[in-house]
C-alpha cells in the first residue's frame, strides 16, 4: 500500500546515479542513458551490446586492472567489483570513473547477473583525490523531495519511508521506468562503499 501510495505523486526526474547491469551468460549490458550520454555518446550505440562495448573505451593503462577486478568478482575472490579507471568520451578525452558492482543473481552456482553504479570523477582527477565529492554525492542517496519514487540503483528496491526500502517486481519496475529517480539504499552504501559508508551516512543524517 505504501508503494502504491507513491504513484499518486509521480514526477519525472533525472537519475543522479549511473547504473548498469550485465547479463553474464548472454553477455548483454543494460544501463541508464546517463552512463553514455555524459561521455557524448548516444544510448542506441550501446543497446544490446556486450561487456566489451564499454571496456573498449578504457584507457590502455587502466584496462588490465579493470579486467582483473572483474575476474576477481567472477571467481569469487572478491565480493564486490571495485575499480577506478579512465574512459574515453566521444571527443577523445578521458574521464575518471569510480565503478562499483556486485552479483545479484546466480544460475546453478554460476554468476548470471552483476549490477553496478558509476560515478564520473572528472577529466583529470587523480584516484583518491575525490573523497569529499563522492561523500557529498552519495550522502544524498535517499533524498525523496517532491514525493519522487526513489529506486536504489544497485539492488532495485524502492524507498517507502526514510528508513525502509522494499523489493519490487520486474513488471512494476518496467511500468515506472521513465518516472523514477535513482538513489542508493543504506544496505548498498555499506556493500559497495564499505570504506566510506559511515561518513556518507553520517553526512546524510546531519543534512
Amino acid at each position: 500500500m505504501k508503494t502504491l501510495k507513491l504513484l499518486e505523486n509521480i514526477v519525472l526526474a533525472d537519475a543522479p546515479f549511473v547504473w548498469w547491469e550485465w547479463d553474464v551468460i548472454n553477455n548483454t549490458v543494460t544501463m541508464n542513458d546517463l552512463k553514455v550520454t555524459m561521455l557524448g555518446y548516444h544510448p542506441d550505440e550501446f543497446k544490446g551490446k556486450g561487456y566489451e562495448s564499454m571496456t573498449a573505451l578504457l584507457h590502455p593503462d587502466d584496462y588490465e586492472n579493470t579486467m582483473e577486478a572483474m575476474r576477481d568478482l567472477l571467481s569469487g575472490k572478491k565480493s564486490i567489483y571495485q575499480i577506478d579507471y579512465r574512459i574515453k568520451d566521444r571527443s577523445g578525452h578521458y574521464h575518471w570513473y569510480m565503478d562499483r558492482g556486485a552479483v545479484i543473481a546466480q544460475d546453478n552456482d554460476r554468476i548470471s547477473r552483476i549490477r553496478g553504479i558509476v560515478i564520473d570523477l572528472g577529466l583529470e582527477n587523480a584516484i583518491g583525490s575525490n573523497t569529499d565529492a563522492v561523500i557529498e554525492l552519495l550522502s544524498r542517496y535517499s533524498e525523496n523531495k517532491n514525493n519522487l519514487i526513489v529506486i536504489c540503483s544497485s539492488c532495485r528496491r524502492v524507498k517507502i519511508s526514510h528508513e525502509e526500502w522494499t523489493p519490487i517486481t520486474d513488471t512494476f519496475n518496467k511500468a515506472i521506468a521513465d518516472t523514477i529517480s535513482h538513489g542508493i539504499c543504506p544496505a548498498c552504501v555499506y556493500k559497495l562503499y564499505p570504506e566510506l559508508a559511515e561518513m556518507i551516512l553520517q553526512k546524510h543524517r546531519s543534512s
